[in-house]
């Protein structure tokens, strides 16, 4: 039995009304796993998966972006694959899918970035994806943006899926497939194309109330990390979708990309993921609908009902049936003098609403709303501020170290809580920090359980700091 190993990156995660404040490239980046394939103790997946997920095969396993969503990356050949396949029948899921690709996999984590010079090491010919059962139900609660689920699955519950690579050691005319499995075949042949097409986008655009094809312009934008902080997208080619709303995109570049769909009279939408691309044939697709323009306006007040001007009003996290609609732009106004804000630019559906300012932190749980709304009443109040200092005397400092914070009593619900790595002063500071009663502990990145120091509690209260020194160990 081995233990886990954690991989974290430097982020702040903040619950409220049921969320992970997070940004989709920050939790892309959340990952902690280990190569190999000793055995991983059942953290709470259906029954049947342990036997899947401990197989001989397994090169890595990783877990992601957030917690209770595990991949086991595999290499071996029909025959290996067949036996797996067996198992899976077997699995107590109602929802379970083969996807089926073209080319030779790459595992994320030996090779998260897909770097051609890593990708020998990193090849896998399948990967096998499992939900912890009462994290999927948890994560259903969360806004659109932040909810890994698919919309699709909500009746059925926690789905588990293979996705095989026939481009390597499986031969998928070899592969003994059982009954009941459901196989989704995206392969180009499959769709009417050839592996000279390379890599081939493919989807149909409607509107999201009629349900009618739209004709739409399609983006391909290349996302380029910033030196700075942020991502700069640069368009590198395009498609539009005729009468049927149908429209296809054969050999993209390779590289990060995201796909955005605009339509007059209708809310520009970034749709899929964010996807990286390399020299390998692939299909795949990208259905989306579109919405048109909602009004939303009100006022942001402190804990005085007082107004509160400048205070940034980000509309996000905006669904409609139950499904994220991630905008290309960014969708934040400020408040006037008067505290208030207007915005036309939101879709129409289900959205929640941040309101930032420095020095100050939502007094109430970010409830959704639907849109169009007027009069939308926010409430901010003051904030702490907590420095952290991490006392490495006697000790070799980590080459990475990180502190965490949580509410007294766990997270939970509508509170707060966070982890980042230290700074080459050992510090690390929380600002923005809602008042109440917080635990912190240290420890390296990654680490075992008797590297964790012995925690302490503060009492934070807004607008003052607290100052706590943790004991390395």
């Amino acid at each position: 039995m081995t233990s886990r190993t954690r991989l974290r990156t430097g982020l702040v995660l903040l619950l409220a009304a049921a969320i992970v404040a997070v940004s989709s490239q920050e939790a892309f980046a959340l990952r902690f796993g280990d190569k190999g394939n000793s055995p991983i103790r059942d953290p709470g997946w259906p029954q049947g998966a342990a036997v899947i997920f401990n197989v001989e095969s397994r090169i890595a396993y990783w877990v992601g972006p957030l917690d209770g969503h595990w991949h086991a990356d595999c290499r071996g050949d029909a025959k290996a694959f067949s036996a797996v396949l067996a198992d899976f029948a077997k699995l107590d899921v109602k929802s379970k899918r083969v996807v089926v690709h073209d080319g030779v996999g790459n595992s994320e984590w030996l090779n998260i970035n897909n770097e051609p010079a890593k990708r020998a090491a990193a090849k896998m010919d399948w990967m096998f994806m499992v939900w912890e059962t009462a994290d999927w139900k948890r994560r259903r609660r969360f806004p659109g943006e932040l909810n890994a689920t698919d919309a699709k699955d909500a009746e059925s519950g926690p789905p588990a899926q293979i996705d095989v690579y026939t481009g390597g050691n499986v031969k998928w005319d070899d592969v003994k497939v059982p009954n009941g499995l459901k196989i989704v075949d995206q392969r180009l042949q499959a769709h009417g194309f050839t592996l000279a097409d390379g890599v081939v986008l493919e989807g149909k655009v409607s509107d999201l109330v009629t349900k009618k094809p739209l004709s739409a312009m399609v983006r391909l934008e290349r996302i380029e990390p910033q030196p700075k902080g942020g991502y700069r997208y640069t368009n590198v080619a395009g498609a539009v979708s005729g009468v049927g709303g149908h429209w296809v995109l054969k050999k993209a570049p390779a590289g990060w990309h995201r796909v955005v769909v605009e339509a007059p009279g209708f809310v520009p939408r970034v749709v899929g993921g964010y996807d990286k691309f390399d020299d390998q044939p692939k299909w795949q697709s990208y259905d989306t609908g579109l919405a048109r323009a909602a009004l939303v306006t009100g006022r942001v007040i402190d804990d005085a009902g007082q107004p509160l001007a400048d205070v940034e009003v980000r509309i996000q996290s905006v669904t409609k049936d139950d499904e994220s609609y991630a905008m290309p732009h960014d969708n934040t106004v400020k408040t006037d003098k008067d505290g208030r804000f207007r915005t036309d630019h939101a879709p129409i559906g289900k959205a929640s609403i941040t309101a930032q300012k420095a020095g100050y932190v939502r007094a109430d749980l970010r409830e959704p709303i639907t849109t169009p709304a007027n009069d939308v009443q926010l409430k901010l109040r003051l904030a702490g501020r907590v420095d952290i200092t991490v006392d490495f005397t006697g000790k070799e400092r980590p080459e990475a170290y990180i502190v965490e914070i949580e509410p007294e009593g766990g997270i939970k619900v509508g509170t707060w809580g966070g982890s980042g790595h230290i700074n080459a002063k050992n510090q690390m500071t929380y600002e923005n920090v809602p008042p109440a009663r917080y635990v912190l502990r240290g420890h390296p990145n990654p680490y075992s359980a008797d590297q964790v120091t012995e925690p302490i509690t503060i009492d934070l209260k807004g607008g003052q700091s607290a100052k706590v020194t943790l004991n390395a160990k």
